[in-house]
């Protein structure tokens, strides 16, 4: 107990909110279901989730050899509102999860946990090696092991007091630690989450597809966003948080990790227009070191072109008949949706912006090359029946200005 005292002693030290630690034993339950949303096409597109990469990912042994303890870390990352700007250009602004406002979070964490394991080292003389989740070790499972939460039906840790608002890391050491005891609770009846979703890819008994989540497609997808699922994207550009709002667990408690903390207003709700402009270089320029370079400048630029078509404005239209000359076909593409978007959305009520979104699409129908770009104009320019209300932002509407 000496040893998990001066070990937790460290880690908090660090700065981590709450250190949790498990047994360093294959995790088989956690690599059951993995292997299960592996053989049921719920891990979409992630390749290099095999079922070989997930055996390792869930035995600490084969991060480690002789692995004994694993410690779990966590930081907040629950950041409250930022002020708007009293003065801003208008349009429409986008949305980023709250975990990305600041600054990357493995960045963070990797200073910090590999201070704690060189620590392991020098004073227990036991080896030890950190990770956060570009690793093979699945974080998670190795959180619910060390009873710092338990899983919600979003599949999300639920941290008591932060709820599902805590980033984590571990560090996986041969020091044989006390285990710390599961937590014996669930969300029992509650299916906020799972009402939340907007895109339904949360299922009544806890399983998330991926194929269906906004998350997904808007880091990780390099393609084409599924065409029945751009509409239900609202403004989001980076990530969703809709699930973790909903949930009830540390929904009043804002606490955040500085690095976390969003700078300025545009970092939390960045205006589409602006992220439509962006060329390669200012693209680095303005996200390097956050976690929004994931996306890469082809996919933000798509992601902001889906969300213009969601929530955009009048004013937005000539951003988005830009972003049909991008030399990028996916960004193209998605810019002709939008467009389409807006022929819908404003028929009734700005019939000039409709009108030159039309006029848009068909001067780029005939010079266009990509044949996906093609078929995407020419669905676009189908369009006629008036569109939904837009997704809105906190607050009930979209951000503007």
């Amino acid at each position: 107990m000496e040893a998990k005292a001066r070990v937790l002693e460290l880690a908090r030290a660090e700065g981590f909110a709450t250190v949790r630690v498990a047994r360093a034993e294959p995790l088989r339950k956690a690599f059951t279901a993995a292997r299960a949303a592996w053989e049921e096409g719920r891990l979409a597109d992630m390749a290099w989730m095999t079922p070989e990469w997930l055996a390792r990912a869930t035995d600490p042994e084969t991060f480690l050899a002789g692995a004994k303890s694993v410690i779990v870390a966590g930081l907040p990352c629950h950041s409250p509102e930022p002020d708007p700007p009293a003065d801003s250009p208008p349009g429409a602004r986008g949305r980023v999860a709250r975990y990305a406002w600041g600054r990357d979070y493995h960045r963070t964490f990797e200073k910090r946990l590999r201070r704690l394991a060189r620590a392991i080292r020098e004073e227990f003389g036991a080896d030890a090696r950190a990770t956060v989740d570009y690793g093979p070790l699945l974080e998670r499972p190795f959180a619910l092991a060390a009873g710092m939460g338990w899983l919600g039906k979003s599949t999300m840790l639920l941290v008591p007091g932060f709820g599902p608002w805590m980033l984590l890391g571990a560090v996986a050491t041969t020091l044989e630690l006390e285990p710390d005891p599961r937590i014996g609770k669930t969300c029992g009846a509650c299916v906020r989450c799972i009402v939340a979703c907007p895109t339904g890819a949360i299922s009544p008994d806890g399983r998330i597809d991926s194929r269906l989540c906004i998350s997904y497609h808007t880091i990780e997808n390099r393609g084409p966003i599924p065409r029945g699922l751009r509409a239900k994207f609202g403004s989001w550009v980076f990530g969703c948080d809709e699930c973790l709002e909903g949930c009830p667990v540390g929904t009043h408690r804002f606490e955040s990790h500085p690095d976390f903390l969003p700078p300025t207003y545009d970092h939390a709700y960045p205006r589409l227009a602006e992220l439509i402009g962006l060329d390669d270089e200012e693209f680095r320029r303005r996200f390097q070191g956050r976690p929004l370079m994931r996306a890469k400048r082809d996919g933000l630029v798509r992601n902001a072109c889906v969300a213009l078509g969601n929530v955009g404005l009048p004013e937005d239209v000539p951003a988005l008949i830009r972003a049909l000359e991008d030399r990028s076909p996916l960004v193209r593409g998605h810019a002709a949706w939008a467009l389409g978007r807006c022929i819908e959305r404003f028929a009734d009520s700005v019939a000039p912006a409709a009108d030159e979104a039309r006029a848009a699409l068909e001067a780029r129908a005939p010079l266009e090359t990509d044949p996906w770009v093609r078929e995407e104009i020419a669905l676009a320019l189908t369009v006629s029946a008036p569109a939904p209300a837009a997704s809105a932002g906190p607050g009930g509407g979209p951000h503007v200005g």
